[in-house]
């Protein structure tokens, strides 16, 4: 028994691991060609693609959120399975890109924005070319091999970035943006092909199918619900206020998504499928949801906090003083993602144990209120800032209900919640106001910048060290026993 939870352990430690660098080094590569973009193309520019990645986002909804959920939380699965999950998304996204296509005009129309229809009908290719690679990424998400979609996604990832920065320097403008996009999940999905165990074929199942939905609505609503409510955002502010403005605030969230994206969904990724196995053993699921929230809020708190304090360097240094307006919203996002390693671990569990309709009304409860004050931050205050504001404090209400819930379904307690990542808080306040007050001296933005990281990483590793959190140990121990 002994050896079977240590093998297992080891293959949630090396998935973590091979997950973990397809992120940081994917990230990497898109964060330093994204700046290289930022600094030759306009705000414009980028607002167009954000207002047309908006309905894509949400097309993508219907295609990749509920089918690949479905089949990595099933207990047992087989070729149709898989094979009726791809019929069902392609069918969705043939019809979703039709809608879109034809759609454009209206939507160019209603941002008065002729340029839209081109850009739309272009891009919206990547919601079809989409449907292929979430059911090869749940196959391997379910096999936990993240070794070969590390190779997938970088590979894709260079390539892309190749083709954007080309373009961009060629005097492409938004369309190095578009062709980046499209080159990044083309050259993924046929990557995929070649490592992935799974093709996709014709053996669709009505049983299947039945199984896959009864499950996989709920997870889609409550991804359509959440999306949503997030490109609502984007939408009025592409509308009330133009592409400029909305440029600066999806600048100000990409950063600090980045940094989530790297740290929180590498580790909900290969935590899904460990959840989904030990959804008889609530002692158990309960252990390994307390270790999810320890190691993403250890390694994701640091980061939000460091980026924070450095945010108005940052922006200056590397992207120029064009973004500086971003600056703002940089800080706001990092707060807010700030809760992510609680709340996604908290939905991944209740996910794992089948309650994915609680999900769905909390979602729902939780967004609805997120709209209305949406809608009053665009039309009362008429302020961008406050829509990202408010968008902080619904985050912090959506992350109550769900330590709520995981703590009358899971028995994971409001002591333990405090004292899981109580000690991460503290030493990441610590290293901010270190970093703070390095900030403050006169000099070069740039100089200051890396002294800041310098000074934020050594001071957070050090008070690591002296105070010993739970996650740093674990981390600590598993990397000496590796070696």
């Amino acid at each position: 028994m002994e050896e079977k939870k240590e093998a297992s352990r080891e293959k949630v430690i090396g998935s973590l691991g091979w997950s973990f660098a397809e992120r940081i080094l994917a990230q990497l590569v898109s964060t330093v060609v994204g700046i290289v973009l930022a600094r030759v193309l306009s705000p414009d520019d980028y607002g167009i693609v954000s207002v047309v990645m908006i309905f894509i986002t949400v097309c993508n909804v219907f295609v990749t959120s509920g089918f690949g959920t479905a089949i990595v939380q099933k207990k047992e699965v087989d070729k149709r399975d898989f094979d009726t999950a791809f019929i069902l998304s392609f069918a969705m996204s043939i019809v979703l890109y039709g809608g879109l296509f034809f759609g454009a005009p209206a939507i160019a129309a209603f941002y008065n924005m002729p340029q839209l229809i081109p850009v739309i009908r272009v891009l919206g290719v990547r919601i079809v070319l989409t449907s292929l690679n979430n059911i090869q990424q749940a196959h391997i998400q379910r096999e936990m091999r993240f070794k070969s979609y590390f190779y997938a996604t970088i590979i894709g990832t260079v390539l892309s970035c190749g083709v954007g920065i080309a373009m961009a320097f060629s005097g492409y403008g938004v369309w190095a943006l578009v062709a980046q996009y499209l080159t990044n999940t083309t050259v993924g999905s046929i990557v995929m092909l070649f490592v992935c165990k799974w093709r996709p074929g014709l053996g669709f199942s009505a049983e299947k199918a039945k199984e896959i939905y009864s499950f996989g609505w709920k997870v889609l609503c409550t991804e359509l619900v959440y999306t949503t409510d997030a490109n609502v955002r984007g939408l009025l502010v592409g509308k009330v206020f133009g592409p400029a403005d909305l440029a600066y605030y999806e600048q100000g969230n990409k950063y600090p998504s980045l940094l989530v994206s790297n740290v929180n969904a590498t580790i909900q990724k290969v935590m899904l499928p460990t959840f989904s196995r030990r959804q008889d053993d609530l002692n158990s699921l309960k252990s390994a949801l307390r270790r999810s929230i320890q190691i993403g809020a250890f390694l994701l708190c640091p980061l939000l906090v460091g980026l924070a304090v450095v945010s108005d360097n940052f922006v200056n240094v590397l992207l120029t003083e064009k973004w500086l307006p971003a600056v703002p919203y940089v800080c706001i996002f990092c707060m807010s993602y700030m809760t992510r390693p609680l709340e996604s671990a908290c939905h991944q569990a209740l996910l794992a144990i089948g309650r994915s309709g609680l999900v769905f009304w909390i979602m729902l409860a939780i967004n609805g209120i997120g709209l209305l004050a949406t809608v009053i931050a665009v039309f009362v205050l008429k302020s961008v800032l406050w829509i990202a504001i408010f968008s902080l404090l619904t985050t912090l209400v959506s992350l109550i209900c769900f330590l709520v819930a995981t703590n009358r379904l899971i028995g994971y307690r409001l002591k333990e919640q405090i004292s899981d990542i109580f000690p991460t808080v503290l030493i990441s306040a610590a290293m901010g106001v270190a970093a703070f007050l390095v900030g403050c001296i006169p000099g070069s933005p740039l100089v200051i910048l890396v002294v800041q990281i310098l000074v934020g990483a050594v001071s957070y590793v050090a008070l690591a060290c002296i105070v010993k959190p739970e996650p740093f140990v674990y981390i600590r121990n598993t990397l000496l026993r590796r070696k």
